[in-house]
């Protein structure tokens, strides 16, 4: 009786363990998201209404359309909106320094450092987005876990693109979806071995790497 207390004391424990670390996740890449969405918003001469609302639609757009295609009604944003509240609140910092940070010296680094947080975003949501459809109970289904997860990655930022009336960046040369579905993958095929710390870890590395070595080394896909 007391090993059996201890055991289902052991399994809830894992269990919050894997929610606070998922929810973190999804904090860090709705932050890093909703500043790109702010950025973009703010070059393209938006007001403060259209920053926020391009803040949070690149922040929660991509989970937004995946949990229509699963059926995940009402989506999560709208169950917890807490991402919604992140991006506003992104989005009202973002607004407060631009213009410091357009007139100090780190001007000319300012992009690097959003397609550095991009890219922090972009691995973090892959592995929110398999998550998502492993909970949904596809766990088998390869093909709608990578889909979810890759998705989940680009969607936010492909809406993004195209409220501003520009080729979404995945349909452009730039190694962006390229660098997601790798990492959907490997994730999916190590997360029953390997288990979901280090499927987790060795996602986030090898899509923020790519990312990363496209963006550095101005890599493109050929055309």
């Amino acid at each position: 009786h007391v090993d059996l207390k201890k055991h289902q004391w052991k399994v809830k424990e894992e269990f919050i363990l894997n929610l606070t670390f998922t929810f973190i996740l999804d904090l860090i890449g709705a932050i890093t998201f909703a500043f790109s969405g702010a950025y973009v918003a703010i070059n393209f001469d938006m007001d403060w209404l259209g920053i926020v609302i391009m803040a949070c639609t690149t922040a929660c757009g991509g989970g937004l359309t995946r949990d229509i295609i699963l059926g995940n009604i009402p989506a999560n944003m709208f169950k917890d909106p807490t991402d919604v509240t992140v991006a506003m609140v992104v989005a009202f910092i973002t607004i407060a320094l631009y213009k410091p940070l357009m007139k100090s010296k780190f001007k000319e680094h300012i992009m690097f450092v959003i397609n550095t947080l991009d890219a922090v975003g972009l691995a973090i949501f892959v592995v929110v987005g398999c998550n998502v459809a492993i909970t949904c109970g596809h766990k088998e289904n390869m093909f709608i876990i990578c889909f979810c997860g890759v998705l989940t990655a680009v969607g936010g930022g492909m809406w993004r693109d195209v409220m501003v009336n520009r080729v979404p960046m995945i349909f452009s040369k730039e190694i962006y979806a390229t660098a997601a579905l790798p990492g959907a993958i490997i994730y999916y095929l190590s997360i029953d071995m390997l288990g979901e710390a280090v499927a987790t870890a060795i996602t986030l590395v090898l899509v923020f790497g790519i990312r990363m070595w496209a963006i550095i080394n101005k890599k493109n896909l050929p055309y």
